[in-house]
């Protein structure tokens, strides 16, 4: 096969227009704005060869503004994806600053084509080693199979960066032999093909990273309570065993705390289950501040609560538990127009006890005597209360 110029620049715009179509087709047309931005990079791309196959050679000075700009912008969509996976990244302020460089260096540097073509692919490797950057910055919240598509995404930059370089240092050197792109030099024929090779990394990178994302938010619907975003049962066990282990390896207390709304049935009847939802969901929300960041807050079901408090004793216990009170007492009417309480049991890790149900069961016997009790308070496991005065 040829490989003439016009050739290679045909079947990279073919090429970019397939990817382009796909990528909506098989991740859904109305996905997500980190997805949409992935797809804006390969038409911002599609755009920029598009105008060379277009308008042919020589290209008049807008058509290089809107070609340098179109690829520019690909660069710039491609590293906002990545912040929307990854979190945020470095240089992500400056790729857009970068960016509106490029017409000033068209305009400028028309009588000066040294500075121009030289300026040019500075440019273009300076945004191409920004995307690089991101995809391999450090992303503490991302899951460690994206260090596969974030490899694939930037591994065909790389090469692609050294080739700008290549082309700046011609273009400054020896303008005369500069490898333009519409031009046979093998520096242009290579630039094409890895520009064609990175496309399609980078659309599997986009699927790949998109897949991910997916797969994260139902591995969180799988654990997590929908009404109140809390732990839901089956995360609050496999958290449990967690806390408990590293309470019995470090030799420290572990407390279970565990409420229930007190008459909940009757909060439904009178006001109504939005107003009940309303309430579980305050009373998570308020849970969840009066508790360290390290506790395990779930929702059992229904209106029953449980939170595992590490390094945490008694006293531990009933400070959360009069911190609870307080601030439901005070937000309560304020938000939901009505008085909420609840009673509460808790009881300690013991030396016998095998797993969290073990611990749950005996803080359920103190919920028990806390509802049997009056309701509105807390006690603990039997072990644990006061003995009777004789």
């Amino acid at each position: 096969m040829n490989l003439e110029p016009r050739t290679l620049t045909v079947l990279l715009s073919l090429q970019l227009l397939t990817l382009g179509l796909a990528l909506p087709l098989l991740t859904g047309l109305r996905g997500n704005a980190t997805m949409r931005w992935a797809q804006g990079s390969l038409w911002a791309q599609l755009g920029t060869w598009a105008v060379v196959v277009l308008v042919g050679h020589p290209l008049p000075l807008p058509a290089l503004i809107l070609g340098y700009g179109l690829g520019g912008l690909s660069f710039v969509l491609a590293l906002r994806a990545l912040q929307g996976w990854l979190g945020p990244r470095p240089g992500m302020k400056w790729a857009w600053a970068l960016w509106l460089l490029a017409a000033p260096l068209l305009v400028l540097g028309q009588p000066y084509p040294k500075l121009q073509q030289a300026g040019l692919n500075l440019w273009l490797a300076l945004l191409q080693g920004l995307v690089v950057l991101g995809a391999w910055a450090p992303a503490p919240k991302a899951h460690e199979s994206s260090r596969r598509w974030r490899t694939l995404l930037a591994l065909p930059l790389l090469p692609l960066m050294g080739l700008s370089l290549w082309r700046a240092f011609i273009g400054w050197t020896d303008p005369v032999a500069y490898p333009a792109l519409t031009g046979s030099h093998p520096v242009a024929q290579a630039y094409l093909v890895l520009s064609g090779l990175a496309a399609s990394f980078a659309a599997l990178a986009f699927m790949s990273a998109w897949r991910g994302e997916a797969e994260g938010r139902l591995r969180h619907q799988a654990k997590t309570d929908s009404l109140t975003q809390l732990s839901n049962r089956r995360a609050f066990q496999q958290r449990g065993a967690e806390m408990l282990a590293v309470a019995r390896r470090h030799r420290e207390p572990l407390a279970l705390y565990l409420l229930d709304v007190d008459h909940f049935k009757q909060i439904n009847d009178i006001h109504g289950h939005i107003s009940g939802d309303e309430a579980l969901g305050l009373l998570a929300r308020l849970l969840k501040q009066v508790v360290r960041p390290g506790d395990c807050v779930a929702r059992l079901g229904g209106e029953e609560f449980a939170v595992l408090l590490a390094r945490t004793e008694g006293q531990g216990v009933e400070a959360v538990d009069a911190r609870l009170r307080t601030a439901l007492g005070v937000e309560a009417e304020r938000e939901l127009g009505f008085a909420l309480d609840f009673s509460a049991g808790w009881a300690l890790l013991r030396h016998g006890d095998r797993s969290v149900e073990d611990i749950l069961r005996r803080a359920d016997v103190g919920l028990y005597a806390a509802k049997n009790g009056g309701r509105g308070r807390l006690c603990a496991e039997p072990s644990l209360m006061p003995a009777p005065a004789p």
